[in-house]
């Protein structure tokens, strides 16, 4: 069930001046190191994270700037915002998929830009169902949260740090356990036995 409300102009404003915040923040947090965003093998994986931050933030500055406008300008938005998302988490997971075999990445990327071009989808296929403006400005907001969290949780990667939540210790396990394996694959491999 939607609920809709008269206005969400308060709504749109406040978090215009959020979005707007947040991705002159992580223009700050990319100055800070800019050795880590050059062209290597190893910070690939790095870009996308900056990517991934950006693109989020922007899509949520830009909805809100979209709602505060008259009329019904978040459903276009919508699409149009859920459309630039898509093809560049697209582009992202094509770059990290190439460089997968030369340089060291993360077992979590596939999973992490699945959820995100997931969320992109589905901003794009509830634009084309919404029929009033309010349904419009709802689904806007609700996009807009995730939005949020995606490019909070992306920025705090950026940094290096971890959530501690239990989907990262789901994920430490997981990457632990797949190192493991690895590392003890190489182990059982006879060339590497002394000959006795």
């Amino acid at each position: 069930m939607i609920v809709c409300v008269q206005s969400y102009t308060s709504f749109f404003a406040g978090s215009a001046g959020v979005a707007g915040a947040l991705v002159g923040l992580l223009f700050v947090a990319l100055s800070v190191s800019p050795e880590r965003l050059k062209e290597t093998r190893e910070s690939i994986e790095h870009q996308s994270i900056a990517a991934t931050a950006f693109t989020a933030l922007v899509d949520a500055l830009f909805l809100s700037l979209a709602g505060l406008l008259p009329g019904n300008g978040t459903q276009i938005a919508s699409l149009v915002l859920g459309l630039i998302g898509l093809s560049s988490t697209a582009g992202l997971i094509i770059r990290l998929w190439q460089a997968r075999s030369s340089g060291r990445l993360s077992h979590r990327w596939p999973y992490l830009l699945s959820v995100i071009s997931t969320c992109y989808a589905a901003q794009v296929a509830t634009s084309f169902f919404t029929s009033t403006t309010a349904q419009s400005h709802s689904q806007a907001t609700d996009f807009m949260f995730v939005l949020f969290a995606v490019g909070i949780a992306r920025s705090w990667e950026l940094l290096g740090l971890r959530g501690g939540g239990l989907l990262d210790l789901l994920v430490t396990r997981v990457d632990k356990a797949i190192t493991t394996h690895v590392s003890s694959g190489d182990a059982d491999d006879p060339a590497d036995r002394p000959a006795s």
